[in-house]
């Protein structure tokens, strides 16, 4: 049997399958990216629901009495009767069940709640992030091209103010990808047009670029890119390519055209033109996403390289010994958003065990007639460190973005609202119901939480922020675990982490460059993450997974 917990935009709740009648204590967020909702309304509504499938009330009645949160610590006993949500292959079922239509147009109106900040506080322009693209060719080929894409994959409509991107008739193109003889020879565009048919989806985001050369109107520039695909098999393998090409353009600012002379395309690895190794490695089924096929798409994961070359280890000083457990991985630059908090709660507060509220940028409506195709990423990446000079830990999620959302020019930024006063929206009966109740989670507080009725309400996060960045290539060192970030057991095996990576083997680690401290990360692989092309983040999954498989890491970041 399988379980999974979803933390969504708060009218999904309901929908997925890891509400139970014995065993979940559930978490209601009370807004999402900001808009204004009366958490007081959303909770009763739901703990209606509950308490009516649960206890057999009528749905109507108004006492906090008949309202009951259950306790993840007992969901997760494998001892044959507590794990709970969804049986094996049959996650729609429990979905089908859990469907309320009214909760799901509140998903609807979400969506259409306009946010109240500037429009520079609350988009992200990927091309205009000198980061990113470091000078103007550079912004101007990403750019022309990223287009140029989006018209064939997304019939994306044309942009007056971007350069027309063109490709010489003349075209050299030196790649790893095949060609097919109908599909227009040279022409990556052609190409790229001729496969979007073969694959049941395909997204390409170009993540950065920069110039290597130029003259007056020719130049050399070096593009990173992202291509996913959903594989025409069974059970739909997601797939993700990641490398640079370099390319050869002629610049035509009178008339705001790039044209392409030249490109070269490299794949990241010891084999940049091994394709097939690169594809034959994530197509064929992995265990969990099978197991659990009827609760959610297959993830796309984020790559990462075990056989390192030389140079990839040129500076790290360092000899993995026979004897070492750890795992070493490259990981290449990623488009990544980073949600992050002051929390105060300390370890049994659960705070990092679950995405915050302020991460997400829209709601996902998984069931009914406007149903949302989205992308599940995987793994949610979270790190904790010591705030100098205040009380609480600096808990940021780490999350890969992937190439159908990346694809996007201008990307939606949370609106975050912080130390407002909700009284204005908690005036009805049904606000008064879901405050009243002392076992009542907080909106902040996490769904793993274990709260006694005499147990202290955990103070709200402070310091809420949430960006997109390009993040840099790097060399980690990763050991299996079986729990979450918070564990006490954490402590331990990052002692032993550190000692086989540093200390036995000599590679140096990298230092963070505020607390000077080694940079310790806890990858959340049974959790994955939902965007959609139009939101982006909307939704995250947790999956129960057993513990003998030890399927999280924790890990050390070391110098490359």
């Amino acid at each position: 049997m399988a379980c999974s917990f979803i933390s969504a935009s708060l009218p999904l709740v309901l929908l997925l399958a890891t509400l139970s009648s014995t065993c979940w204590s559930l978490q209601i967020p009370s807004a999402r990216h900001g808009h204004r909702i009366s958490p007081g309304h959303i909770r009763s509504s739901v703990m209606r629901h509950m308490s009516s499938n649960n206890d057999g009330d009528d749905p109507s009645t108004d006492s906090s009495t008949k309202v009951k949160f259950f306790e993840l610590d007992d969901a997760f006993e494998d001892d044959g009767e507590n794990v709970v949500g969804t049986k094996f292959f049959g996650g729609n079922t429990i979905k089908e069940e859990l469907y309320i239509p009214e909760e799901e147009e509140m998903a609807l109106e979400l969506q259409k709640v306009k946010p109240k900040q500037t429009k520079e506080d609350s988009e992200y322009n990927r091309f205009q992030d000198a980061n990113a693209f470091g000078d103007d060719l550079a912004r101007r080929a990403g750019e022309a091209l990223q287009l140029a894409i989006n018209k064939i994959l997304y019939d994306d409509s044309t942009d007056d103010s971007v350069a027309t991107w063109k490709e010489n008739p003349s075209i050299v193109w030196e790649t790893a990808f095949p060609k097919a003889n109908n599909a227009g020879g040279n022409s990556p565009l052609m190409e790229m047009k001729a496969s979007k048919d073969f694959y049941n989806k395909l997204d390409v985001a170009i993540l950065s670029a920069k110039t290597i050369e130029s003259t007056a109107d020719t130049g050399v520039v070096e593009v990173r890119w992202d291509v996913g695909a959903v594989w025409p098999n069974p059970w739909e393998s997601r797939v993700l390519l990641t490398g640079t090409s370099l390319l050869n353009v002629r610049d035509d600012k009178d008339n705001n055209i790039i044209t392409l002379l030249k490109q070269v395309d490299k794949l990241d690895g010891n084999k940049p033109s091994d394709i097939v190794g690169s594809l034959t490695s994530q197509l064929s089924p992995r265990f969990w996403d099978v197991y659990h096929i009827g609760m959610s798409p297959s993830a796309e994961r984020d790559p990462r390289l075990i056989n390192l070359s030389p140079s990839q280890l040129s500076t790290s000083r360092g000899n993995k010994g026979l004897l070492s457990s750890y795992t070493l991985s490259h990981l290449p630059p990623r488009l990544v958003t980073e949600p992050s908090l002051v929390d105060t709660n300390g370890r049994f507060g659960r705070t990092a065990q679950a995405l915050p509220n302020h991460g997400f940028t829209t709601a996902i409506k998984t069931m009914g007639p406007n149903k949302e195709e989205f992308v599940p990423v995987s793994p949610i990446e979270v790190s904790i460190s010591k705030v100098d000079g205040q009380d609480g830990s600096l808990i940021k999620w780490t999350v890969p973005v992937p190439p159908e959302f990346a694809s996007k020019a201008v990307l939606p930024l949370p609106v975050i609202e912080e130390g407002e006063d909700d009284e204005e929206d908690n005036t009805s009966n049904d606000d008064a119901l879901a405050t009243s109740s002392a076992n009542t989670p907080s909106k902040t507080s996490s769904p793993y939480s274990s709260r006694g009725p005499n147990t202290p309400a955990p103070e709200d996060p402070q310091s809420l922020k949430c960006n997109y960045s390009l993040r840099p290539p790097r060399l980690v060192a990763t050991l299996s675990y079986a729990g979450n970030p918070q564990d006490e057991e954490v402590t331990e095996l990052r002692r032993q982490l550190y000692q086989q990576v540093v200390e036995n083997d000599g590679f140096k680690p990298k230092l963070d460059p505020e607390t000077k401290r080694p940079v310790f990360f806890f990858w959340m692989n049974d959790a994955k993450a939902c965007f959609t092309r139009a939101g982006g983040l909307g939704m995250a999954v947790y999956e129960w997974r057993a513990d003998w498989a030890k399927t999280n890491e924790i890990g050390i970041e070391l110098e490359c």
